[in-house]
């Protein structure tokens, strides 16, 4: 949903530690699991290692009201983090069985074992500032030393929309952040091929000139001829893996209003034939509807109008593969219940084969940066915890050049939010693996790993094996090390 970016900020010095942002000390991973976020929508957190009638654990409420009474009406069936970490362990975790032998084939008992891992198969990602990265950044610079750091996926948050793609300055910097992008590493998910709303740069202006003339050939041969431009351009690029086809389409459809006037916004043939043209530039590609206030908040009417959507899409054979739900939180009030978010997403998993979380923030006055610390634990763990769930995109991850000048985890002068610790600690700690032992009497070390690239040593005396390998799937795996000696 994001358009134009403030200009950054000043930096201060690097390693700066953050102040409290006034409520009291920063939070903790495990302290956030202890404080629910009331509000009228919902209470935001789990119902963690404790009974519901237990009330004192409930620590303070840090939403908008102090309304105790709330309390009474909370969820009891809301799940437990335990039961959430459950959830984790099954979907995102595989048991790990090594066997060492030696040059005969003979178990190795005793062997020294490291599993250590390099990247996660889930996509932990971020929206990317192409003419910041490009125009006021180097080698080092610590925008572009984060990004690989925190980050295995990314999107441009502009550059690949349909009026930025078209001027060929702007195209420059769209392709030199994405090569950018690819060389460190990162996959890339295409953001948007068609977003129909007015003055944030997505529609070139002979098309905005159509639309304003009520002309649906014109727009219809521009629409098919970007997104057959746009997408098969980076067909052979191994890296860009996925698009977003379509944004927003319930609220934003004055395109396909225009070109299927006797067709709900909701039903348009047209925008099925989008995912066709799609799907013929790049049949390797993953492709995408994108939609907000479907994850975030309670707009029952919105979600219903999204559902209708996707099964007309479905219906008219279009190659949808899967949904990016917005994450964006204006306000306190939007926050859901585990309970809540695991509903909405088993609703829409149940279409399609992949759901993706994009655009994640939370801004607005009455946000706290406790409060959105606190929330980033719920709402990261809940949606980690859903197997349809293959990826998880803040939206920026810096103040000084987020679009509402309040991104997740640092501030503009570089210092770390109470969100920075959640957020490491959860993709780099808890879901991290590091193990280490001795194989036993037959040869063999189990363990359990998450699911991702990790590598694999054995050592018995001066001899070590080596092997790399990808998780997956949570499916058990056996692998084999031959310490061979010279």
């Amino acid at each position: 949903m994001s358009d134009d970016q403030p200009n950054p900020g000043d930096r201060a010095a690097e390693g700066a530690e953050p102040p409290s942002d006034g409520d009291g000390p920063l939070v903790s991973r495990r302290a956030a699991l202890g404080t629910l976020a009331v509000s009228a929508g919902g209470v935001g957190g789990y119902a963690a290692y404790r009974n519901w009638d237990d009330a004192p654990w409930l620590g303070p409420l840090s939403g908008p009201s102090d309304d105790e009474d709330r309390l009474r009406n909370v969820d009891r069936s809301m799940p437990r983090e335990d039961e959430i970490d459950d959830r984790i362990e099954t979907n995102r975790t595989a048991g790990l069985s090594i066997t060492v032998l030696d040059g005969q084939g003979e178990p190795v008992p005793d062997a020294d074992v490291e599993v250590t891992m390099n990247r996660h198969e889930f996509g932990f990602g971020t929206a990317v500032n192409a003419a910041y990265l490009v125009d006021e950044t180097d080698e080092g610079d610590r925008y572009r030393t984060l990004i690989p750091e925190l980050f295995n996926k990314a999107v441009l948050e502009n550059h690949h929309k349909w009026g930025f793609w078209e001027v060929p300055a702007e195209r420059d910097r769209a392709e030199a952040a994405t090569d950018w992008l690819l060389e460190q590493g990162l996959e890339m998910r295409g953001h948007a091929c068609i977003w129909q709303k007015r003055d944030q740069g997505a529609i070139p202006d002979d098309v905005v000139e159509a639309m304003d003339d009520g002309d649906g050939d014109h727009i219809e041969t521009r629409a098919a001829s970007h997104i057959r431009d746009i997408v098969g351009y980076y067909s052979d690029v191994a890296g860009v893996t996925e698009w977003d086809v379509l944004n927003e389409q319930v609220e934003e459809h004055e395109m396909t209003s225009i070109i299927d006037s006797n067709s709900r916004p909701t039903n348009s043939p047209t925008a099925a034939e989008w995912f066709r043209i799609a799907a013929a530039a790049d049949p390797d590609a993953r492709l995408y509807l994108n939609e907000y206030s479907v994850l975030a908040g309670d707009e029952t009417a919105h979600k219903d109008a999204f559902e209708e959507l996707v099964d007309a899409l479905l219906d008219r054979g279009a190659p949808l593969d899967g949904l990016g739900l917005q994450g964006h939180h204006w306000s306190p009030t939007q926050r859901r219940t585990p309970t809540q978010l695991l509903e909405t997403l088993d609703r829409f998993a149940e279409r399609v084969s992949s759901v993706q979380v994009h655009e994640y923030d939370t801004w607005g006055e009455e946000w706290s940066e406790t409060m959105e610390a606190e929330y980033l634990y719920t709402f990261l763990k809940t949606v980690f915890s859903h197997p349809a769930v293959e990826g998880f995109i803040m939206w920026g991850f810096w103040d000084a050049i987020h679009w509402h000048e309040n991104a997740p985890l640092f501030r503009s002068d570089w210092s770390k939010k109470p969100a920075y610790d959640i957020y490491t600690d959860l993709v780099f700690d808890e879901w991290w693996t590091d193990e280490t032992g001795r194989t036993d009497d037959d040869g063999v070390f189990r363990t359990t790993a998450v699911l991702g690239e990790h590598e694999i040593s054995a050592t018995a005396g001066e001899t070590t094996a080596t092997a790399t390998l990808r998780l997956e799937e949570p499916t058990d795996r056996a692998v084999t090390l031959s310490l061979e000696e010279e």
